[in-house]
């Protein structure tokens, strides 16, 4: 497998390299959802083509073209550009996900950030990386900064304006543009202590969550599982204070 990983890996960065000097210079070609491109296609089939060429009983799930999942010996999740909406803006922190799955767990995951060059990796019980150097959570207890995430379709295409009114009153949670795959890596590295996600999708979900843990992290769904399934929406990551923090928000949502 490890050829597989590196093949993976290569191609999301030649690819993230390619599309980064297009950054800002792309059509949105979206018709039944906003930001959409071709490179997100093209990625998506060549991330395909090479794990078919490997072993064409992988199954593949990803965003834009092969949006369905089931359950198989393996199986790997996609989005190929999280956060197109800042590559088609041509602001910073857009990011290439790619997570693989053995029997339901998550083993391997690559989240590349062309904008700055970042790439991370995790394989299970072998740590989490940054440009091959090891990264660890932060250990922050006080003084928190929590990141938070949430998508206008979340929670079955119902406004969620309300929770983000709910939600804006708490001064530690802190929202960006950036891709939610690209955060999720800013918490294992410590950028930030923790990170709160209300989503449409869990395709960026599956390779964060094992950068986050891999980093000394916690990540679990709403219900307070460590294993998250591709149909939760309420996601919840960082140090052992922060997702406490979390929990209890949570609790009365």
């Amino acid at each position: 497998m490890k050829y597989l990983y590196n093949q993976i890996i290569k191609y999301a960065v030649l690819s993230g390299d390619r599309i980064c000097k297009k950054s800002g210079n792309v059509k949105d070609i979206g018709v039944t959802k906003k930001y959409l491109t071709l490179e997100d296609f093209r990625i998506e089939r060549g991330l395909k083509k090479i794990i078919k060429n490997y072993d064409r009983s992988h199954f593949f799930c990803a965003e834009e073209e092969n949006d369905h999942f089931k359950n198989a010996k393996n199986v790997w999740v996609v989005d190929p550009i999280s956060g197109t909406r800042a590559f088609i803006k041509g602001t910073h922190h857009y990011g290439i996900s790619v997570a693989h799955l053995i029997d339901g767990k998550i083993v391997f995951a690559v989240v590349y950030d062309p904008s700055v060059r970042e790439l991370f990796t995790a394989y299970l019980g072998r740590g989490a990386y940054l440009n091959n150097k090891l990264i660890k959570i932060s250990k922050n207890k006080e003084n928190l900064r929590i990141l938070y995430y949430y998508s206008s379709s979340w929670n079955g295409n119902i406004s969620c304006r309300k929770t983000f009114n709910k939600l804006s009153k708490y001064k530690f949670l802190y929202r960006n543009a950036n891709s939610v795959a690209v955060n999720y890596c800013h918490v294992a590295c410590g950028r930030y202590d923790g990170i709160l996600s209300l989503t449409k999708d869990s395709f960026p979900e599956m390779a964060g969550s094992l950068i986050i843990r891999e980093a000394g992290g916690r990540f679990i769904n709403r219900r307070r599982n460590t294993n998250i399934q591709f149909d939760d929406r309420v996601f919840m990551g960082g140090n052992k204070f922060a997702v406490s923090k979390l929990e209890r928000i949570i609790k009365n949502k």
